[in-house]
């Protein structure tokens, strides 16, 4: 059975985990599998019994071109897809995959050919733990490479911010992989010649002792990069993250009006968020807060006050979601 595997999207500088975690499960299963950009995939001339294709919201604007090209069995996943699946079968996809997609890549080649399949379900279990999942396969798919690669130690959030998609596609569950399991990757990827990266999760220092004792392993010969909510950065931890190699943490501030916060459930202060961005910055890590515009009953005293804080804020770097 031959497999491809689609990145509809231009090359970014890290690689998508989507496609390498499929690929890796793929090829443990022992079928021939490909994995291809938007270029690539709509040039191609070789034959597949099975595409698949990884869609999020930008991406599934050649959605449609896709499906023209390739006239075999389709599916697609992801958060896009995850959300709306009866747009995807209406376009001509022949399978949606709803949530993660390992075990649901497996079940459909063993045959499984229903409509929406969740990843969730149980009945479709291949890999039963978070530690059993290969390490992603990046053969095949190009990226910048200048954040190195990406590393995920965690699924899902416990919170439930309601603008963010990731509680619903993860089935509000919040799964982590062990330290020594993490710790593996990490080896791999600096035998492969990697020597930076990013701990890509929603939320890397979430369990603040199981950050620590992955930090306990690395000495700072690498520099890394990672993810967190602003408030879980006590003085200590990011004392522990710099020695250990941490260099840039990326922050989803979202607003600094309180009103709007809480609003989106985000469940924080303000100030405990500014805090914890002073406590990087004394530790010497830059962060990245990002900060997205137009959120639910913002009103435009919202917004000049998340401009006002951030002109007497320690904030830096910025990025927006719109």
């Amino acid at each position: 059975m031959r497999v491809l595997l689609v990145n509809p999207w231009a090359d970014d500088y890290l690689p998508p985990p989507a496609i390498g975690y499929l690929q890796a499960a793929v090829r443990n299963w022992n079928a021939e599998v490909k994995s291809f950009n938007l270029e690539q995939a709509l040039a191609t001339q070789e034959s597949f019994d099975i595409v698949g294709v990884s869609f999020h919201s930008f991406s599934v604007m050649y959605a449609r071109r896709l499906r023209d090209k390739f006239k075999g069995h389709l599916i697609c996943g992801g958060h896009h897809p995850s959300a709306l699946p009866d747009q995807m079968l209406s376009i001509g996809y022949d399978q949606v995959v709803i949530g993660e997609g390992e075990n649901a890549m497996i079940s459909i080649l063993q045959g499984n050919r229903d409509k929406i399949i969740y990843g969730s379900d149980w009945k479709h279990r291949y890999y039963f733990d978070i530690n059993s999942y290969p390490v992603p396969d990046y053969t095949g798919i190009n990226f910048g490479g200048c954040a190195g690669i990406s590393i995920i130690t965690s699924r899902g959030c416990p919170f439930a911010c309601n603008f963010c998609a990731s509680s619903d596609f993860w089935d509000h569950k919040y799964k982590m992989r062990s330290p020594d399991n993490v710790l593996a990757e990490i080896d791999q990827r600096i035998r492969e010649g990697f020597t930076t990266w990013i701990f890509e999760d929603d939320n890397f220092t979430m369990n603040r002792n199981r950050t620590i004792e992955i930090c306990r392993y690395l000495t700072g010969k690498y520099l890394w990069q990672c993810t967190s909510r602003a408030e879980s950065l006590d003085a200590d931890l990011c004392r522990e993250l710099y020695r250990a190699g941490c260099r840039k943490i990326w922050l989803g501030v979202e607003s600094l009006s309180q009103s709007a916060l809480d609003r989106c459930n985000k469940h924080t202060t303000v100030e405990k968020m500014l805090t914890g961005i002073r406590n990087a910055h004394e530790a010497g890590i830059p962060t990245i807060s990002l900060f997205i515009v137009g959120l639910p009953g913002d009103t435009e005293e919202d917004i000049n006050i998340t401009a006002e804080q951030i002109r007497r804020s320690e904030i830096t770097e910025i990025g927006v979601n719109t």
